[in-house]
């Protein structure tokens, strides 16, 4: 009895089941190769390419500009400073600063002689300026001022003080100016002050007072 012929393999189920799992294997490869192949880097380059949403947070403030404080009058550094022109020649005679005057005992160092007043002044002058004879001192006539700085509080008690003494005060320039005048035994001795802005020009003199003196002092510190 002839044995029967063996069935091709195309015409096997297993056959076609396996070439049917072949196929959809190589169909699964070929869509994930062209899935990646479509996004570069893969999933963790397509996620940079979302806008990244904007902090929900309030940005920090720009910092404001620091204020800044306009610098006020200054003490001049020496005498030169407290006028705008030389006053020798309304002098008559008297010098600034001659050496005798620069001795602490030389009795002409400060612009006033009320006790209270020089007080103050030996304390916050900065720069005294004396016109005196050059030769030593004279009942002919002489002039002292002090440039001092004083704190408001200062100012206010040095006003009030002259004021109550019976000194002659009233606004002037943007300031205070205080003044008075008094006969002596060697001729007319008078002060003349003026305060502003934490500056206070404290000016004594015997017989030489200038036309325009404190007025000058006043524009060369404050400009006006």
């Amino acid at each position: 009895m002839t044995a029967p012929s063996p069935t091709p393999m195309i015409r096997r189920p297993v056959f076609w089941v396996v070439i049917v799992a072949v196929f959809l294997a190589v169909a699964v490869a070929l869509a994930v190769g062209i899935a990646m192949s479509g996004t570069p880097g893969g999933a963790d380059a397509a996620s940079t390419r979302i806008p990244r949403p904007t902090p929900s947070g309030t940005a920090a403030p720009t910092p404001l500009p620091t204020a800044t404080t306009a610098s006020g009058p200054v003490v001049p550094a020496d005498c030169s400073g407290i006028y705008t022109k030389d006053w020798s020649p309304e002098m008559h005679g008297l010098v600034l600063n001659p050496p005798w005057t620069l001795d602490p005992e030389s009795g002409v160092r400060f612009g006033s002689k009320d006790a209270e007043l020089v007080g103050v002044l030996e304390t916050t002058a900065k720069v005294t300026c004396v016109w005196a004879n050059p030769r030593g001192g004279s009942d002919a006539g002489g002039l002292t001022t002090n440039i001092a700085s004083v704190s408001p509080e200062q100012s206010s008690a040095v006003i009030a003080h002259m004021k109550e003494i019976g000194y002659n005060c009233y606004d002037e320039l943007g300031g205070t100016r205080c003044v008075v005048e008094t006969p002596g035994d060697n001729g007319t001795v008078g002060e003349s002050h003026f305060i502003r802005e934490g500056i206070w020009s404290a000016t004594w003199w015997l017989n030489t007072s200038p036309d325009g003196y404190t007025h000058d002092i006043v524009t060369a510190i404050f400009g006006a």
